[in-house]
């Protein structure tokens, strides 16, 4: 055998080894990927978990408040239901600052439902029983849907 021969024999063992080499490479690689992509996920789902946790009590009162008015206006007890709502606009004021943030997407239907319940239920306002019900329910619906409740 030349001295030729053994050059190339054994550059091709070493592009067999060199290929074999980075093949092992793309599959850690892919490994890896796949892997942080799992960790990502994960991630996100703590977050969600997290941000549903801190929206438990800042949207429960909000809710519960427009359930006591729902309460008085399907009892026919308007003047109840204004009386309690009448505290809506300073729990919201606490509530939606930390609503608005976990919100995403969905904050703008939220505040403006809100703005419409305060406006509908005003110091000085008197309301009718149907605009009440519509101001609450238009609210209560999408932060119910928020809280997953």
């Amino acid at each position: 055998m030349t001295r030729f021969d053994r050059f190339l024999r054994r550059g091709f063992a070493l592009a067999a080894a060199g290929s074999l080499a980075l093949a092992g490479c793309q599959q850690t690689q892919q490994t890896v990927k796949e892997a942080a992509g799992g960790m990502g996920e994960a991630a996100k789902q703590a977050a969600t978990g997290a941000a549903q946790q801190a929206l438990g009590p800042a949207v429960q009162p909000v809710l519960d408040l427009l359930k006591q008015g729902e309460a008085d206006l399907k009892a026919g007890n308007l003047g109840a239901a204004v009386t309690a709502m009448g505290g809506f606009q300073a729990l919201w004021a606490k509530a939606a600052p930390v609503i608005q943030p976990l919100a995403g997407d969905k904050w703008p239907a939220i505040e403006t439902a809100a703005k419409q319940v305060s406006s509908t239920f005003a110091s000085g306002a008197k309301p009718d029983a149907a605009a009440a019900g519509a101001a609450i329910s238009g609210l209560m619906g999408p932060l119910s849907a928020l809280a997953g409740k």
